[in-house]
């Protein structure tokens, strides 16, 4: 069964590169373009994973994080924050309470494809 990926990001460009990565690891991946777009199609399907852009214009990826975690039919969606604010070695990373993690849009897209997998899949995540 394949991870469903919500991926959320103003840059489309970046959007898009992730987008097929992902894929090719087997994700299903659905797009939005901003916080806002992300409630939007929040309200037709649920992902197992929201991987959301920390910086982002009108509804950034923080207020995006905290909107789902207070809504109880959300809430048990994990949640990723990607920001250029850090390095990929973890250093300069904002205090984040609500999201299960936040890694440097630097990351490799493999660690990235990791990270998710083992929110998504828990008890599985030594599986390669």
């Amino acid at each position: 069964m394949p991870i469903k990926v919500l991926l959320v990001d103003d840059d489309e460009s970046f959007r898009a590169v992730t987008a097929i990565a992902l894929e090719s690891e087997g994700c299903e991946v659905q797009e939005a373009a901003s916080g806002y777009a992300a409630l939007e199609a929040l309200q037709i399907a649920q992902p197992d994973v929201i991987v959301s852009d920390l910086d982002m214009p009108g509804l950034n990826g923080l207020e995006l994080c905290h909107r789902i975690r207070s809504n109880p039919n959300l809430a048990q969606i994990h949640f990723v924050l990607l920001t250029a604010l850090i390095e990929p070695d973890g250093s300069g990373l904002p205090v984040v309470h609500e999201a299960d993690c936040c890694l440097s849009k630097q990351t490799h897209f493999r660690n990235l494809y990791q990270q998710i997998k083992s929110l998504a899949f828990p008890a599985h995540q030594n599986l390669q």
